[in-house]
């Protein structure tokens, strides 16, 4: 478990215990390699979905980066047998679509920055292992479905969502439904612990009904049980 995790909180999918979603957590083999390179910040929070992705895919793992006095961990960052992209929007950056990747000559070594768009930019802007990694983007898509933060607009994704869609392109439409599946489901337990949803306004996944009997300690549940 996290130091810094409380323990009202499962040490998996890190919601309320009641809530607990683990067993929902599918385990996805892919050919991507996805590295996250997660800002030291988003750590103590929760709300990451960055923790949730590399939980989901096997071929993934997770890097901390600005942790005051200790460089971020660059060994073996970029793969030699595999070409690496860097999934960051610049202004010189290639849009994702599936005729581009028809003319990468294998499975890529994909690098995920986690952080806000300040954090982000001035990370990638200033750290040395990413200098020369081609950036792309993803094409425009649907609205954000991540809800547990305020974002600048709806055009935003979190990390979960922006690797699901990098992968439904360089890979596989049903891996990108999986993981897409799991963030409503963290959004929906999260809101309904909240008070912000009602149990019938969950329509991918169900309260649990230990969560009903136990208390979670949010200022309202207003909307608590309605069915």
């Amino acid at each position: 478990m996290r130091s810094f995790l409380s323990p009202h909180r499962c040490p998996g999918c890190e919601i309320r215990r009641p809530l607990c979603f683990c067993d929902l957590i599918p385990q996805l083999a892919i050919q991507t390699r996805i590295i996250i390179l997660m800002h030291t910040s988003e750590e103590v929070l929760t709300t990451n979905t960055a923790r949730l992705a590399v939980k989901a895919l096997t071929n993934s793992e997770l890097r901390i980066h600005s942790r005051k006095n200790d460089r971020l961990w660059a060994n073996d960052l970029v793969h030699s047998e595999r070409p690496s992209l860097l999934l960051y929007p610049s202004p010189r950056s290639v849009e994702l679509t599936a005729e581009f990747v028809s003319r990468l000559p294998g499975p890529v070594n994909l690098i995920v920055p986690d952080a806000n768009w300040r954090q982000t930019t001035k990370f990638v802007r200033r750290e040395p292992s990413l200098i020369g990694i081609p950036p792309v983007r993803l094409p425009q898509g649907a609205p954000s479905e991540y809800r547990l933060r305020t974002q600048r607009n709806d055009k935003n994704l979190c990390t979960l969502e922006a690797i699901a869609r990098a992968i439904g392109i360089l890979e596989c439409r049903e891996t990108q439904a999986s993981l897409e599946n799991l963030l409503r489901i963290l959004v929906e337990r999260t809101l309904w612990s909240r008070g912000m949803l009602s149990a019938s306004e969950c329509v991918t996944t169900h309260i649990p009904e230990a969560a009903f009997s136990q208390p979670i300690p949010f200022p309202s549940r207003l909307k608590g049980r309605t069915k």
